[in-house]
């Protein structure tokens, strides 16, 4: 059984392929990438029957690689490789298919035995549900020869519990019906004058399933089956979270179209997005609100770009108005389609605007505070005093710094000492990053003082701080 390690970490990477018994159970390490995107490229010539992946990398994330392996892989076994028990990630990816996960700080040698042992286990025990559930693969290069182009999908949004519905459905013997995957099927008709007695049947039953969506296909004739199938697996994955309106059951879809209009989005378009929805600009402004979810709509995102972004964008939200009220941020992990999130995004604005206007200011006071505060997120280790910013927002001195202690709660320079201690403290609990450089990110160039002030805002020394969040972490995964 051949393996593909994943993992931005050289030094992890080597570990795991030096220190492993891999021959002991009959496993072979073929590969290494170190994101998402280089482990696609190896996969497309290479042979590999387990992916084990770490969560974070940059370029393509591991959720996002898992979902595209699915598509295109499916017999691929998956494994998850991540450093801390982020466990709405770890659910994420076992919902995604992944069989195992393996936390890094646990991996000591002794255990390795125990780690593969219990991967052969559940890929042994995961064997039978997966041939049951591929049982209609369709064979590849098999062409659709449908004379009308013409399909139906089924797809239920909660497969769990409706896999069963179509139990009694009495579909035309002639046509070729594929059950997909769980809560999933095509149907392709044989003809264009082909009954449709069970497309009115299938009407019927859309009344009464409410978590049930038709999706008529065209333009299928002459298209490799196999093809379809991931498309249609990707349209459910991806599309269908765009264009599905709560209460809609039926939607009209063209293969050639879909798969021309789907729009191509790089790296610094998704670090665009990251950088708008983190700031406040957005808040009080409608103009700009809507124009931002506009765009994030047409760009289309898989669902773990949308939940990345808004993850890292809610911390921050949360540190420039100095409050962990905005308790509907846990609600991230269970949204899945886009009116979902449009309602979610509307629901936190109103409590920002809340927040904000607590001190009745006028709109364009509040805004020019917003503006100072996204100023200073953008660039903390800048070294802007109170009356620069001041003007930079177009307000005098005095009156910048009431308003921006009435609106955000705390004083100017307060303000900025936190938020750099908060920056230190996420810096000092992910990375490896020498004390000295995590100071110079941190707007304080002499790590002496940096470390006496640290002390004095937390109790701890950035050493300190560090090693009891490693301890933390190991706690955790016990």
């Amino acid at each position: 059984m051949n393996v593909l390690i994943v993992d931005d970490d050289k030094l992890v990477r080597k570990g795991l392929i030096v220190l492993m018994p891999w021959q002991k159970f009959g496993l072979n390490v073929v590969g290494e990438a170190a994101n998402g995107e280089a482990a696609l490229q190896f996969l497309e010539n290479n042979d590999v029957d387990l992916l084990i992946t770490d969560l974070n990398m940059p370029v393509m994330s591991g959720i996002e690689l898992m979902r595209t392996v699915r598509i295109r892989y499916p017999n691929i076994w998956l494994v998850v490789l991540t450093f801390h028990q982020d466990f709405e990630y770890i659910q994420e990816s076992l919902r995604l298919g992944a069989i195992d996960y393996i936390v890094k700080l646990q991996l000591e040698k002794e255990k390795m035995d125990d780690v593969l042992t219990r991967i052969m286990g559940r890929i042994t025990e995961e064997t039978g549900k997966r041939n049951a559930v591929n049982r209609y693969m369709p064979e590849k290069n098999e062409l659709i020869a449908s004379q009308s182009g013409c399909g139906i999908a089924l797809v239920s949004l909660n497969p769990e519990q409706d896999d069963q519905w179509t139990e009694g459905l009495a579909i035309k013997s002639g046509d070729d019906v594929t059950e997909l995957e769980q809560g999933l099927w095509l149907w392709i008709r044989e003809s264009a004058d082909a009954d449709w007695m069970q497309e009115e049947n299938l009407h019927e039953r859309l009344q009464v399933e409410p978590n049930i969506v038709m999706i008529k296909l065209s333009d299928l004739e002459g298209f490799d089956k196999t093809l379809v199938v991931k498309w249609l697996r990707e349209y459910r994955n991806r599309g269908l979270l765009y264009e599905l309106e709560n209460g809609k059951r039926i939607y009209s879809v063209s293969l050639v179209s879909e798969q021309q209009n789907r729009p191509i989005v790089f790296d610094d378009d998704i670090l665009e997005m990251h950088r708008r929805w983190s700031s406040l600009v957005w808040v009080n402004n409608d103009l700009i609100f809507e124009r931002f979810l506009t765009e994030l709509k047409q760009m289309m995102l898989p669902r773990e770009k949308l939940e990345s972004i808004f993850y890292s964008a809610l911390r921050e939200w949360e540190r420039t108005l100095s409050t962990d009220r905005l308790s509907v941020g846990n609600r991230i992990g269970s949204l899945v389609y886009w009116y979902e999130w449009v309602e979610w995004i509307g629901e936190i604005r109103r409590g920002m605007i809340e927040l904000t206007n607590k001190s009745m200011y006028s709109r364009p006071i509040v805004e020019s505070i917003l503006k100072a505060a996204d100023l200073i997120a953008q660039d903390i280790t800048q070294q802007v005093g109170l009356v620069e910013m001041a003007s930079s927002v177009n307000m005098s001195r005095s009156y910048f710094s009431q308003c921006f202690k009435d609106i955000l709660g705390k004083p100017f320079n307060e303000y900025i000492r936190d938020r750099r201690i908060a920056k230190a403290e996420e810096l000092l609990a992910q990375t490896g990053m020498p004390i000295i450089r995590i100071a110079e990110k941190t707007g304080y160039p002499n790590e002496k003082y940096f470390s006496r002030l640290f002390r004095e805002q937390t109790g701890m020394t950035p050493s300190e701080y560090r090693q009891n969040q490693k301890q933390s972490t190991q706690l955790s995964s016990e």
